[in-house]
């Protein structure tokens, strides 16, 4: 089936495409490195926190811890507001530590094998006993608030173990803000995408509009002068045929030049042709043509047949393995198609030495037509595969004069194969021959006598 062109053959869209990719690839990683230093910061800012907090009760404490796991007689009065698991709470005063309580900070005293002993502003017990000590960690209360934790070990006067000072604080509101940058950052980011598609898409117009006016307009004087020039190279041909009715009679020198200039004439009527239907297919005039039912089968074996007496003068053998029982429709343009394999057989034959071959073959794959014609001549160098299909490059010039060819054969092949929406490789080197593989979509697939769809 022809290539159909949509939107997303657009070069425009490929761009603002591109450019909006590339922007939210860049503020991806910008946010994702923002929000591990925010959270690298904040982590830092509450660890020191805690630390310092820390030592301020560490400095009160370390005089009178004198015997393990027992808190001290004067605890009240070291550091007043303290709740112990043994006793209630004294009245709670308006004091410094049971402020910072009260602003999410916890503080709470440990024996040796991590029972509670006492808190501050709180009763003890807020926390599931631990198992281990970390210096830092992040651990949930009854309630499911996070906290983060840090153990100190403490020491009695006479330097044993006495307990551990567990000191945390909440992180429930730096969740709460990075949950904002989320969110931020999953709104925020698909709308800037958007926001610099529709920016891109804009500017991309504005910046091809050159472009493509310049490109139409190459088009254009291509598929006009090539129309033109088959006027007067038409007129040439026809005063050509009159002046060699009588070849005979003329002079050997004249008669000579005719015959070159008959033979240069037919060359540009070919690059004439050839130009044209270029253009054509560049511009997708593929509406202006009539679609067929082509029956690939009878479409290689026709040619097979046509080709016959140019690879019997070539010393070359011409096979088309085709089956002839299951048959392979496609929907195209049947001059086209038909230039397409025609191109490609003739290559073949021309650039196979003698007693060579060419193979045809067909077979069908998943809603797909798949023609190979593969050749055992003089093969391509790598560095010229690339430019295989490039107009007007020519692996072997002598050989392309010779034969009379300009370089258009495989550019035009290449873009009928494209102009119905189909795909073509090559495969080859220098001394194995070439191998052309086309698959176009196939419409229809049945056995028996081949039928034109309707």
């Amino acid at each position: 089936m022809p290539k159909i062109p949509t939107v997303l053959d657009s070069p425009r869209l490929r761009l603002a495409i591109l450019y909006s990719s590339v922007i939210g690839s860049i503020l991806l990683v910008l946010s994702y490195a923002s929000h591990r230093v925010l959270s690298r910061i904040s982590a830092q800012m509450i660890g020191r926190e805690i630390d310092l907090l820390a030592m301020s009760i560490n400095a009160r404490l370390e005089k009178s811890l004198v015997i393990p796991n027992v808190l001290p007689l004067e605890i009240d009065r070291i550091i007043p507001g303290i709740c112990q698991t043994d006793r209630p709470c004294s009245a709670l005063e308006d004091l410094m530590l049971v402020n910072l309580i009260r602003e999410d900070y916890h503080l709470q005293l440990l024996d040796n094998s991590g029972n509670p002993l006492a808190a501050i502003g709180e009763m003890p017990g807020k926390f599931p006993n631990l198992s281990h000590f970390a210096s830092i960690e992040t651990v949930k209360d009854a309630q499911g608030r996070a906290y983060h934790l840090h153990h100190i070990r403490l020491k009695t006067t006479q330097g044993q173990d006495w307990g551990y000072l567990q000191v945390g604080r909440s992180v429930e509101k730096f969740d709460h803000y990075m949950m904002g940058l989320h969110w931020l950052m999953i709104v925020g980011i698909p709308l800037t995408m958007a926001a610099v598609g529709a920016a891109s898409w804009w500017l991309a117009g504005i910046a091809m509009r050159p472009i493509y006016k310049s490109y139409t307009q190459m088009q254009r004087f291509t598929a006009d002068a090539s129309h033109e020039l088959r006027t007067p190279i038409t007129a040439i041909k026809a005063l050509l045929e009159v002046a060699i009715v009588n070849l005979d009679a003329l002079n050997p020198e004249v008669r000579s030049t005719f015959l070159a200039l008959q033979r240069q004439t037919d060359r540009m009527n070919t690059l004439a042709q050839d130009l044209l239907l270029l253009s054509r297919l560049d511009v997708d005039q593929q509406d202006n043509y009539r679609l067929d039912s082509i029956c690939l089968n009878e479409l290689l074996q026709d040619l097979e047949e046509e080709l016959a007496p140019l690879a019997i003068k070539a010393q070359v053998d011409l096979i088309c393995h085709v089956e002839s029982s299951n048959f392979i429709y496609i929907l195209g343009n049947s001059h086209q198609i038909y230039r397409l394999f025609s191109n490609l057989i003739t290559n073949a034959i021309e650039y196979t030495l003698p007693q060579g071959q060419v193979q045809i073959q067909l077979s069908h794959s998943q809603n797909h037509a798949i023609v190979s014609i593969q050749d055992t001549g003089i093969g391509i160098a790598e560095s010229d595969v690339i430019h295989l299909f490039d107009r007007f490059y020519r692996v072997k010039q002598d050989r392309s004069r010779r034969t009379g060819g300009v370089g258009l054969g495989l550019s035009i092949v290449k873009a009928i194969v494209l102009a119905h929406g189909g795909q073509i490789a090559v495969e080859s080197g220098l001394g194995i021959g070439s191998r052309f593989t086309m698959r176009l979509i196939a419409i229809n697939y049945r056995r028996g006598e081949p039928k034109a769809l309707k």
